[in-house]
């Protein structure tokens, strides 16, 4: 059971989080052929007592989408995420890959690919490399509703065992979003991550991060952003 820890469960949810968002963008309509380009920034505060600053810049083009990010901590050391997906609506194929540095130096990685298997779903699948250079599997579909969308899987060590997970993505009215992914392990316990993000029409805005891990305890992180150049909440990413 060690290879589906604590620990490692909360890192394979951020992963999967991604993941999941890299198949349901898909559906969203493609950006403008010329690319464009959003910044988010601001700060943020952990339950723990951590703090820090961060800044993030995606850039939006037809059937493309790239991503990075870098964070401070409280102790000045920085951590990087870079993330880039492409998607061909004639083929219904896209990809997926995203790395992460964190403050430490520990380093997880994910190379993926999507594919189109229905009208409102698209499969992922692909690795996720984590800190200790061990490969982890995926296998995800994810299906568009009314308000957001929908997405099943599984994530199979490198032992063999297979870790369920389970994702839902709901838009509640102008500017809010509500994103909660959970993970079964094997042994059946859970940890889930849940995302309210809440975006104002003059670009400000929170986003609440809550980790419940399978003991029952709870980890928060709440950050206070800009974005620019200023959108609507009904067309932001």
């Amino acid at each position: 059971m060690k290879n589906f820890n604590s620990s490692k469960i909360v890192s394979l949810a951020l992963l999967a989080g991604a993941l999941f968002l890299s198949a349901s963008t898909t559906f969203a309509a493609d950006a403008a052929k010329k690319p464009h380009t959003r910044t988010r920034s601001g700060t943020y505060e952990t339950s723990k007592g951590n703090s820090g600053s961060f800044s993030e810049t995606t850039t939006r083009a037809k059937g493309q989408k790239n991503t990075d990010a870098t964070w401070t901590n409280q102790d000045g050391k920085v951590g990087t995420h870079e993330a880039t997906r492409s998607y061909d609506k004639t083929t219904g194929t896209g990809t997926t890959s995203s790395s992460t540095t964190l403050p430490s130096g520990k380093t997880t990685s994910r190379e993926g690919t999507l594919t189109k298997t229905g009208d409102a779903t698209i499969e992922a699948k692909g690795s996720i490399t984590g800190p200790n250079g061990k490969t982890s599997t995926y296998d995800v579909m994810s299906t568009k509703t009314e308000d957001g969308h929908t997405a099943t899987g599984t994530i199979t060590g490198p032992n063999g065992k297979v870790a369920t997970v389970a994702s839902t993505v709901e838009h509640e009215g102008k500017g809010e979003t509500e994103r909660t992914t959970t993970i079964t392990g094997p042994n059946g316990k859970t940890e889930q991550k849940a995302i309210d993000t809440k975006l104002n029409p003059d670009g400000s805005g929170t986003r609440t991060v809550e980790i419940t891990k399978r003991d029952g305890t709870t980890e928060t992180r709440t950050q206070t952003f800009q974005v620019n150049p200023t959108v609507a909440p009904s067309t932001a990413p």
